[in-house]
């Protein structure tokens, strides 16, 4: 039997730059970034910037942590836009898959901080294990599927968004909420103070200027459906979702393969699962962090895998919009290189000014592309040496992406 095909019919967006799929569309279009000058973490008395979320209406100790509240706002997001909350009795059976970098950290740096305040304590640990972010939103929204937590460090959401695609292209669920979370938290702020790699400028990525990442937070989540079960209620589909693939580099605990061995092997097996050929992909939307190893070596992999190709096809890094929101970043990315798709328009890489000629590869940059784009890749890497690479197409099929 054939694999279930599988559609995107709800987004949901929490961002620095935007609250919703619309929101993040607009900015996008008018190169809108959230990132400010902000001090979140007193780290040596130094001042970064960052992707701060305004959440609306947030009260500021209500049992749960920041992360969840983050999640919860990008689910209802999607499934408003799904329009499943008119429908029939299908929270029973559909899942939650979300990733996540640093998880609940607010909480657990609340517990460690609250000494003898035994209600502080209880009050903060019930929130401290990684699954209650998958926890908190299925029990907010009734849903009884599948539910997991996934966590490996920038490509949490990626797998997560990988793993519901798999669930419902073998038969064991129609509906899935994907996607991922992370807040700005003290232990991401220090860790990657200490590793030098956030820079006290501005996120470059692909410029020969780059000299390390702007953190943010945010979620990122998508409705995925098993098609059948789309076409039946009527839905509005964005895209269809069509393959993935992950592998590791197996090199260096934070600097990635300088030839991007795993993206190289995670875009080949994304590609194969599409049943697709590099010829088809239009685009792809890089991991991009703006920091000196990561961009070469991602350039690297695509030439390795595009071959002559690589040169002339359109890629770009949207991190300079809301900052690296860690394990959120391969939903929320994703999300906005759908949104372009829908509208024929390539987002630009911000504050990519000068091309380092090691990213000899064609950068949108400026005021973006009008391009009508049919089928998309998307890859993130992570610490560890972890790369994820997704492949989502027009739908209904059109163009280069129906052969």
């Amino acid at each position: 039997m054939s694999p279930h095909r599988v559609v995107i019919t709800g987004l949901g967006v929490t961002a620095a730059n935007a609250l919703s799929a619309d929101k993040l569309a607009q900015a996008l279009l008018n190169r809108r970034s959230g990132i400010r000058r902000a001090a979140p973490f007193d780290i040596e008395g130094r001042t970064y910037s960052a992707g701060v979320v305004d959440l609306p209406g947030e009260t500021p100790d209500n049992g749960l942590d920041r992360v969840s509240k983050l999640a919860l706002h990008a689910a209802e997001q999607a499934l408003r836009d799904s329009g499943l909350e008119a429908q029939g009795n299908w929270r029973e059976v559909a899942g939650v898959m979300l990733g996540t970098s640093r998880g609940p950290a607010l909480s657990l740096e609340q517990v460690i901080r609250s000494g003898g305040d035994e209600d502080a304590r209880r009050r903060h640990f019930g929130e401290v294990p990684f699954s209650s972010i998958a926890r908190n939103v299925a029990d907010r929204f009734g849903l009884g599927g599948i539910l997991s937590t996934v966590t490996m460090a920038c490509v949490s959401s990626s797998l997560a968004m990988g793993r519901a695609l798999d669930e419902i292209r073998q038969g064991r669920a129609s509906v899935m909420l994907a996607g991922g979370a992370d807040a700005l938290t003290l232990l991401s702020f220090s860790g990657f103070s200490v590793l030098r790699a956030m820079t006290p400028t501005v996120c470059r990525p692909f410029d020969h200027r780059r000299n390390g990442m702007v953190l943010g937070e945010g979620a990122g989540i998508l409705v995925l459906e098993e098609l059948n079960h789309a076409r039946q209620r009527g839905a509005r589909i964005h895209a269809e979702l069509c393959g993935w693939g992950t592998a590791g580099d197996a090199h260096h605990p934070t600097s990635p393969h300088p030839e991007g061995r795993g993206l190289q092997q995670a875009m080949t097996l994304a590609l194969r699962q599409a049943g697709l050929t590099t010829e088809q992909i239009d685009f792809v939307n890089l991991h991009g962090t703006g920091t000196p190893a990561n961009d070469p070596a991602e350039c690297q992999a695509l030439r390795g895998v595009f071959g002559a190709r690589a040169a002339a096809l359109p890629v770009n890094s949207l991190k300079p919009y809301f900052g690296h929101t860690l394990g959120a970043s391969g939903a929320l990315e994703l999300i906005g290189s759908v949104l372009g798709m829908a509208r024929d328009f390539l987002p630009p890489t911000l504050n990519c000014e000068e091309l380092d000629p090691k990213c000899d590869v064609d950068v949108v940059r400026g005021e973006g592309r009008a391009q009508r784009i049919d089928t998309l890749m998307s890859t993130k890497s992570a610490f560890g040496g972890a790369n994820v690479a997704l492949v989502t197409r027009r739908f209904p099929e059109t163009g280069r992406a129906a052969r």
